[in-house]
């Protein structure tokens, strides 16, 4: 990612409605999970400018870990006030076995040439009964010039990120695509800048909407925000979208089988 990019998310992390939508998402799955969060160990792998950090320690009463490749998404962590920052690639966790009770990731395994060791380390960090809450790029024929600006290797699909989990001793408790009501305008966009030369503009989608139209903004995160309390209900899905996540849980008992669902 570029500096120009990081400085991007520095800026509308906190209130850009893409971000602010996958935030109430990602509490909507982790809901049943917060008694026991409270003084819980956790890392936010590829944790970008570092926003996410402050919004896990909400839950845990404690920092969080953070940690990314890029020294420049460090920077501007630190300049959030982040402590627990740790410059590494998730292809290689410097974290000792079994050193996290929570695990996220959000838009960061795609990036990796090969993802495998990715998910083999995260599933080593995870402590026995601990969670991990991934989101990926979901669905091939969504890429565009944003896969390229954020290195996106691949997008995926719900039932194979549930499967590289399992795969790695994992037990799958929730899987579900995201960004579903706004799927076919952004299918729609994607597919006709491929027929521009070059596909149009470059760079990420990531950008700040005119003040004049902050009223498209929040339609925009009500849609999101409604996909939050949909998903909030235990074992709702939805059929399909732009993201793929998928909560798991390494078993207590080592040996214990991974099942899907």
């Amino acid at each position: 990612m570029r500096d120009e990019e990081f400085r991007y998310l520095y800026e509308l992390e906190e209130r850009f409605w893409w971000f602010r939508g996958m935030r109430a998402i990602a509490a909507a799955l982790l809901a049943p999970l917060r008694p026991a969060l409270r003084g819980a160990r956790v890392a936010d792998i590829g944790c970008g400018t570092g926003y996410m950090l402050g919004w896990l320690a909400e839950w845990t009463g404690r920092p969080v870990v953070g940690l990314d490749f890029a020294g420049e998404g460090l920077a501007f962590a630190r300049d959030r006030g982040a402590t627990l920052l740790v410059r590494g690639s998730a292809a290689e966790l410097p974290f000792p076995d079994a050193s996290f009770d929570l695990v996220t990731s959000f838009e960061v395994l795609d990036e990796l040439p090969d993802d495998s060791p990715g998910f083999a380390e995260i599933a080593r960090v995870l402590a026995p009964g601990g969670h991990v809450l991934l989101r990926l790029p979901a669905l091939e024929l969504l890429r565009s010039r944003h896969d390229r600006a954020m290195h996106t290797a691949r997008r995926t699909t719900v039932p194979a990120l549930a499967a590289k989990l399992a795969a790695h001793g994992l037990v799958v408790e929730r899987s579900t695509y995201a960004n579903t009501v706004l799927f076919p305008p952004i299918a729609a966009v994607r597919l006709a800048r491929r027929m521009l030369p070059g596909e149009g503009a470059k760079g990420s989608d990531v950008r700040p909407l005119p003040p004049a139209l902050g009223w498209l903004e929040e339609l925009l995160y009500g849609c999101l925000a409604a996909e939050a309390r949909f998903l909030a209900r235990p074992g709702a899905a939805l059929p399909i979208g732009v993201s793929a996540l998928s909560l798991a849980r390494k078993p207590a008992r080592p040996g214990a089988a991974a099942t899907g669902r």
